[in-house]
């Protein structure tokens, strides 16, 4: 009894750090190139078009399961950019939607928001790196950090998710322009 009691609560933070995980997905890092090396990460000019990105979700208490998520982004009125993302994790058999508006505040410096995030998305910019940082409605803070490589089609993230301050799960992906 005692172990059916301990695993209820195992499955539904694996359940929450999942949704985490897929609200990061888009935006993280781990490229081995340095920020120096590289030209500068135009979030909005990466993002604009078609993106797709696979990859793996490790979370607490559970194995690795694979991750795809396709995106579109485009700017719309007044400097605002968005970008629309269908995410699957292997396993679940729910396909999450959400949707990042973002906009430009000052050079290297974007702001916005998720639709399954609570409070504002910041993004910085540091040489070829996004450094994405938000928090879920659940509370759980998400830290990304995104690295584009040379050519500027292919980004590697690697995504923390935090609760009360101890990491929960990692996400760790490639994504493409296409």
């Amino acid at each position: 009894m005692s172990e059916t009691i301990t695993r209820a609560p195992q499955r539904r933070i694996g359940r929450l750090v999942r949704s985490a995980m897929l609200l990061a997905a888009v935006l993280g890092a781990g490229s081995t190139a340095s920020a120096g090396s590289q030209p500068s990460f135009d979030p909005i000019t990466f993002f604009t078009g078609a993106t797709e990105s696979s990859g793996s979700l490790k979370a607490a208490f559970s194995s690795a399961k694979a991750t795809h998520v396709t995106g579109y982004g485009a700017m719309r009125g007044s400097g605002q950019f968005v970008l629309d993302q269908t995410m699957t994790v292997a396993g679940d058999t729910k396909t999450q939607i959400r949707q990042w508006q973002l906009h430009q505040i000052a050079p290297g410096h974007f702001g916005g928001t998720i639709s399954d995030g609570k409070g504002p998305v910041t993004i910085d910019v540091a040489g070829n790196r996004l450094l994405i940082r938000y928090t879920m409605i659940n509370g759980m803070k998400v830290e990304s950090v995104l690295t584009i490589d040379p050519g500027g089609r292919t980004g590697h993230n690697v995504s923390t998710v935090r609760k009360w301050g101890m990491a929960v799960a990692s996400l760790n992906e490639t994504i493409t322009k296409r």
